[in-house]
């Protein structure tokens, strides 16, 4: 029950951020994207979460993702090859119709701002965007500025390392309005998370990038919903008004609202979302560290609003599970039901699980293919493992489908 106690501070702390003006989504039925870059990009996270993003806020919507990040890769290349061997054999073959690129960690050579090395970089990474638009020209690209080098939250291995990195960020950003490309500035969001974590829990904070370089897990959702806005994905699972005197719902957004009704004080009724909530791991102490100190929970927003409830406090069922218990002036309010362990909540959790398995088989495809590709039986295993990830991509769509569930709030 500790957690349960935890959820309405955190509530109401971020349920009432600022909403952004709506935009068309950038992703089409029948998209391709590929998300090419260094370490950041193959720890497989901020793009298992934006597929997430897309499985679970528009499960209609068939869009196919590709993981083209290799550990140590600069705009000139890595140890898998240079930058024409990797366009040629990592990403032109998987026809992309969509393009993120993010780089630049690793092109300052982790040494304090050397002029030469930003010439180094500013230029390779205009060919490696010339390249791409060559092959692809009908591909949409979206230039992502590297990350932060933390020297923020536990001291620094490479001092002034980050005022590169800065550098290098202000570049990308620079680009794209040039080149007239999307853009998701993921250096000013970790940045921002880092700063917020030290003012709050220095100790909780120093896990939010815990080797200077790489964002944690948790930090990985801050960026993935940085770049859900950049492509305009709704913030909207689901929003519900009630008022506790009236037979029929005041408004309903992306959700069918069913069989209301009113006994005792109870209002009871079912609901048939349109989308799911993220799957935030609601167990996890960092993740909700990074709720309480972002506008995370602005891009997840499962809203219930009630009015004029006569008694002081309710329980909320769903399914017959208890989810919570609020203030009347809690619902009155709005409530988001994202933030808490619910039905939903669960089989999102079920759709991330899926996707946490093609993770793992597009690693062993990496390692067998292209890190080391000395296997005999190489070609047999990648199709093997081609095969097994269609059979869970097919497995997760249906994973994603909302059902319909029934709702109870019953005065305590």
């Amino acid at each position: 029950m500790k957690q349960l106690r935890l959820f309405p501070f955190l509530a109401l702390l971020i349920a009432g951020g600022m909403r952004t003006p709506a935009q068309q989504m950038a992703l089409h039925d029948g998209d391709r994207v590929a998300f090419y870059g260094d370490s950041i990009t193959a720890q497989r996270y901020y793009t298992r979460f934006m597929e997430d993003f897309i499985l679970t806020r528009y499960p209609q919507l068939h869009v196919a993702f590709f993981n083209a990040g290799v550990s140590g890769d600069r705009v000139s290349g890595g140890y898998t090859g240079d930058v024409t061997l990797r366009l040629q054999r990592d990403l032109f073959p998987l026809q992309p119709t969509v393009v993120t690129i993010m780089l630049g960690m690793n092109d300052g050579y982790y040494v304090p701002y050397d002029p030469k090395y930003q010439a180094i970089y500013e230029d390779g990474y205009r060919k490696l965007l010339a390249s791409i638009q060559a092959a692809l020209p009908q591909a949409r690209i979206t230039l992502i500025s590297p990350t932060p080098y933390d020297e923020l939250t536990h001291g620094t291995e490479f001092p002034q390392y980050n005022q590169v990195i800065a550098r290098y960020a202000a570049f990308v950003k620079d680009l794209a309005a040039s080149s007239h490309l999307a853009f998701s500035d993921f250096n000013q969001a970790i940045t921002a998370l880092d700063a917020a974590g030290l003012a709050k829990n220095p100790s909780l904070a120093a896990l939010l990038v815990p080797d200077r370089i790489h964002p944690s897990e948790a930090a990985h959702w801050v960026m993935a919903a940085a770049l859900a806005r950049a492509w305009g994905v709704s913030p909207l699972v689901s929003s519900v008004h009630l008022d506790a005197t009236q037979p029929a719902p005041i408004a309903a957004g992306n959700t069918q609202v069913s069989a209301l009704t009113q006994s005792d004080g109870t209002l009871a009724w079912t609901q048939l979302d349109n989308a799911l909530p993220l799957p935030l791991d609601l167990e996890n102490g960092m993740v909700l560290f990074v709720l309480g100190i972002s506008d995370l929970a602005d891009m997840d927003r499962q809203m219930l609003e009630v009015d004029r409830l006569p008694a002081p406090r309710y329980l909320l069922k769903i399914d017959g599970h208890s989810v919570g218990t609020f203030s009347r002036e809690d619902l009155a309010a709005g409530v988001n039901l994202a933030l808490y362990p619910t039905p939903m909540e669960s089989q999102a959790r079920d759709v991330d699980g899926i996707e946490l398995k093609r993770t793992r088989l597009d690693e062993a495809h990496f390692i067998l293919a292209i890190e080391d590709p000395v296997a005999a039986d190489a070609a047999a295993a990648t199709k093997a493992i081609e095969e097994k990830d269609a059979m869970l991509q097919d497995e997760q769509r249906k994973a994603a489908q909302p059902v319909a569930h029934h709702f109870e709030l019953a005065p305590e």
